[in-house]
């Protein structure tokens, strides 16, 4: 007989929660039972489609049934979060970057080491079906030596200033994901990174957070790296990568157009599905807090290049 869903707890329901709420709904081995949202009207809203809401963490976990949380919060909260619901000895799922610097994500991994708790980071990107098939081809040499790599996230539209107020700005906002995706692509390390704004500075948040960026980086085995990130863009949010080999070529526009939410929203669901595996006591398969660390260190680096290239 197949077991009962691992219920989960959603911590924070602004946009990324409700996305993380759809894509609970596809999990095989997951289920939404509860939310936690300060904001009285949204938690009000997500509590009429029959989830348990609690404005606290601390009301959700006096009052229990549910077995691991799923942190959506805003991204300067997701380090205190952690190590709150470590403490406690709570399963944790934690949205991307698991805090704005490596000295969030540091304190974030010692919490969850010294209480023995589980914790995976919500890099998606692990799960879709279409970048572990070219993992697992560049593993096997069949593009032979991979000379370049060039990974792209364009969104559609920027996000508001309350969002961007929380981001940490675009190298970790956005380019995060690509920095833990290159590493998780080809197992090499960002050793040398320079970085550059594109175009009029972005919003309210001007120069130290640009609405579009160029990176370029030299890894541990020798690949070059070409990384854009842009909130302009002529279709839905889209994501594509390509890698340049010796022996050939692939270029894998994983989320694309009309259909890319769809894709989104299964690799959320696979990720979900991981983290209910380890939960109920399987290996861990998705990223862990030491990927967090390094996808943040690249991040603060590119920031700070992009800071002085701005100021030049």
């Amino acid at each position: 007989m197949a077991a009962e869903p691992v219920r989960i707890a959603v911590i924070g329901a602004g946009r990324m929660g409700q996305v993380h709420i759809a894509a609970l709904g596809r999990s095989r081995g997951a289920r939404a039972v509860a939310v936690v949202e300060p904001v009285a009207a949204v938690r009000d809203a997500v509590g009429a489609s029959g989830l348990a809401a609690y404005a606290t963490v601390e009301e959700l976990l006096t009052a229990g049934g549910f077995d691991g949380v799923l942190i959506a919060a805003p991204t300067d909260r997701h380090a205190s979060l952690v190590t709150t619901l470590a403490a406690a000895g709570v399963s944790i799922l934690c949205e991307k970057p698991c805090g704005t610097s490596t000295e969030e994500a540091t304190a974030a991994a010692r919490a969850v080491e010294a209480a023995g708790t589980l914790l995976q980071v919500g890099y998606w990107r692990r799960f879709v079906p279409e970048l572990a098939a070219l993992r697992e081809r560049v593993a096997r040499g069949e593009l032979g030596e991979i000379t370049l790599v060039a990974s792209h996230q364009w969104d559609e539209r920027p996000p508001g200033a309350e969002f961007r107020a929380h981001s940490g700005g675009i190298a970790v906002d956005m380019g995060v994901h690509e920095f833990d995706q290159v590493r998780w692509l080809l197992g090499q390390e960002f050793e040398k990174v320079a970085a550059m704004p594109a175009g009029a500075p972005g919003g309210a948040a001007g120069r130290a957070d640009p609405d579009s960026a160029v990176v370029l980086a030299r890894l541990s085995g020798g690949t070059a790296a070409s990384i854009t990130l842009g909130r302009h863009f002529g279709e839905q949010d889209s994501c594509w990568f390509e890698a340049f080999g010796r022996d050939g070529y692939e270029r894998c526009a994983f989320m694309w157009g009309a259909d890319g939410e769809q894709a989104f929203l299964a690799a959320l669901a696979a990720q979900a599905d991981a983290f209910a595996d380890a939960v109920r006591g399987g290996p861990p398969t998705g990223a862990g807090v030491a990927d967090a660390v390094a996808a943040l260190a690249t991040a603060g680096r590119v920031a700070e290049a992009l800071e002085h290239a701005a100021e030049a």
